[in-house]
């Protein structure tokens, strides 16, 4: 009997708390002392719990409670029976109707809960016969169900013959219309409700209409609406600062994210703020960054969840920051995401591909077997992993089951990787098929990374006549692969062949940068100076810029367990590094002891034009 001594006011609070070792007890003492004959509040608040309890099981206990009595309860008693499942609340509806007049309490838990459109219709149809249609606190429900169900003319409809309405109305309506994907009608909900005049917004408005400018990537009103949230003091309501980092996040203004973010304080923010932030450094592949935001989550104990991990384990990935990403994986295991089907498939994804591209392929290999539903994704990480650390017999083993096995039907993504396998793994024949497959068995057009991975695979086996003749076939689709058999002319050392793949690129419009760079080194390779000096000054006639210099990331330190670890990444030609002088000292003893290894040709130049 320890459970009475919960206050009855306490176990209101937490409803859901409420399971047959407290509630049980609880109605015993209640009707063995004459409470709950005596008190129509007690019987109310004990029916309450019972039909908002978590556990089934319990919700028996209401009907007896409101229908086999003497003389029928209060109407807030059948109110309070109204929150069961549907089939039953009916049942109390049915109860209710025999002793009194439904009130504007009694239809928004049964709208609420409605498992159709008919029977919603039905419930509004009664309603209008009540004459409660109209009431603000049932119209708001019988909004939001309406537009729950897509019933958009019906809710505008509604909305229309209101005599009045109050902020929740238009919320309904808002919020309602943002959910169902009819972003312009929401809009324009906002803007009458602004030009009302008479009803002030809520933080509810305001999170709802930031949730149409994100799914829109609408900044220019997102920005807007940030001023109005300003304006009138949300700014500091930890929603409506998660919607704007959403917002910020999704359009590509991490800085601006970073700024509502930071403008919170860590004891308000809460697992959807951390989330927000973290989506919002991935959406914007900064890696770095995303990292040290869950190492600082973490520091606050703010305990991940399926999202978060979804967010980390790609920037692990990109960053091959293993041991970091076995602390994820780690977590999973021991806080149950895993077990209690918390982890998607998307998240189970992330891990594969974490571990695929981290080069711990038997790890990866071991989730991937484990993984109760596999989509196309699930495979071509698997496929590519395999594939980028040249075990292409595996590679192409999982490709087969995957088609041959489990039937599915692969997609450009995986037959990109099963090329990739054949070309790292020297399985020339076996790529040549694959390309053919493409187009006759799967009906799949190749783009130009397959033209660009036959090419190279080709390339690589010093078939060059051959790869010359994949990317004339490629035509227009593969004008980009020209790059990749100038490289493996340049691998071989036939200079001809490499004269005329840079002719080509030079008379390709669609050459980016990195064709521009690999034609210029060609001819410095070459010692055609002059030659180089004219693709360089069509470069600036162009307005060609060379691109951003790659990053590369290396875990240092750790133990075993994989903490301790501390991430260092290096950009081409970067002396940002504390040790860099030690850094490039090694690097250059290493050039060197390769060059007397007779392990880099002696024309092969040190500096190319990216250094110049």
């Amino acid at each position: 009997m320890a459970a009475l001594r919960v206050p009855l006011r306490a176990i209101l609070a937490t409803p859901r708390a409420a399971g047959p070792r407290l509630l049980l007890p609880l109605h015993a003492h209640l009707l063995v002392s004459g409470r709950l004959a005596a008190s129509p509040a007690a019987l109310t608040s004990l029916v309450s719990l019972y039909a908002r309890a978590a556990a089934p099981a319990l919700h028996r206990h209401v009907a007896p409670l409101l229908l086999d009595r003497p003389s029928p309860p209060p109407l807030p008693c059948f109110n309070a029976g109204l929150s069961l499942p549907h089939p039953l609340a009916l049942a109390v509806f049915r109860g209710l109707r025999h002793a009194y007049s439904p009130d504007a309490f009694s239809f928004p838990p049964l709208v609420s809960s409605a498992p159709s459109p008919p029977h919603l219709l039905a419930l509004h149809a009664l309603a209008l016969r009540c004459g409660l249609a109209h009431d603000l606190f049932c119209a708001s429900a019988m909004l939001r169900s309406c537009l729950r169900f897509g019933l958009a003319d019906h809710a505008r409809r509604l909305f229309g013959e209101l005599p009045r309405r109050d902020v929740v109305v238009w919320n309904a309506m808002v919020n309602g219309f943002a959910r169902l994907g009819c972003f312009g009608h929401a809009v324009e909900c906002f803007r009458m409700m602004r030009e009302d005049g008479e009803v002030e917004i809520s933080s509810f408005t305001v999170t709802g209409i930031l949730s149409v400018c994100t799914a829109t990537a609408d900044l220019g009103h997102g920005a807007a609406v940030h001023g109005l949230v300003v304006k009138s003091a949300f700014d500091q309501e930890v929603s409506v600062c998660n919607a704007l980092v959403d917002l910020y996040g999704k359009c590509h203004k991490v800085d601006d994210a970073a700024m509502v973010f930071e403008g919170m304080a860590d004891i308000v923010k809460d697992l959807f703020s951390w989330n927000s932030m973290l989506s919002a450094l991935h959406y914007s592949a900064d890696h770095a960054g995303t990292m040290k935001l869950f190492s600082r989550m973490r520091r606050v104990a703010v305990w991940p969840d399926a999202v978060t991990v979804a967010a980390v384990l790609p920037a692990c990935a990109q960053t091959a920051a293993l041991q970091v990403g076995r602390e994820v994986h780690g977590y999973i295991v021991t806080s149950g995401l895993a077990c209690h089907g918390a982890l998607d498939s998307f998240a189970c994804n992330a891990l594969v591909d974490m571990y695929a591209k981290s080069g711990a392929l038997d790890e990866a290999r071991r989730i991937f077997d484990r993984m109760q539903q596999r989509d196309v994704a699930s495979w071509n990480i698997m496929i590519d992993g395999y594939a980028s650390h040249g075990h292409g017999k595996e590679a192409l083993e999982l490709f087969c089951q995957m088609t041959e096995v489990e039937r599915l039907l692969p997609d450009e993504i995986t037959l990109l990787g099963a090329l990739s396998a054949c070309s790292h793994s020297g399985l020339v024949e076996e790529g040549k098929n694959f390309l053919k497959r493409m187009k006759e068995e799967f009906s799949l057009e190749p783009q130009l990374e397959h033209y660009a991975c036959v090419t190279d695979m080709l390339g690589r086996a010093g078939r060059l006549e051959e790869a010359r003749k994949v990317v004339e076939d490629a035509g227009d689709v593969g004008v980009g692969a020209w790059r990749t058999y100038l490289a493996a002319c340049r691998m071989h050392g036939d200079k001809e062949r490499a004269q005329e793949a840079a002719r080509m690129l030079m008379t390709t419009e669609q050459s980016e940068s990195g064709g521009w760079v690999l034609l210029a080194n060609t001819y410095g390779w070459e010692g055609n100076f002059d030659e180089l000096e004219e693709v360089r000054g069509e470069m600036k006639r162009r307005g060609v810029q060379k691109a951003a210099p790659g990053c590369s990331w290396v875990e240092v330190g750790g133990d075993d367990r994989g903490s301790g670890a501390v991430m260092h990444a290096f950009v081409s030609g970067d002396r940002g590094h504390p040790e860099a002088d030690m850094i490039y000292e090694m690097l250059h003893a290493l050039i060197s002891w390769m060059r007397d290894c007779s392990h880099l040709s002696n024309t092969t130049p040190l500096y190319s034009v990216e250094h110049s």
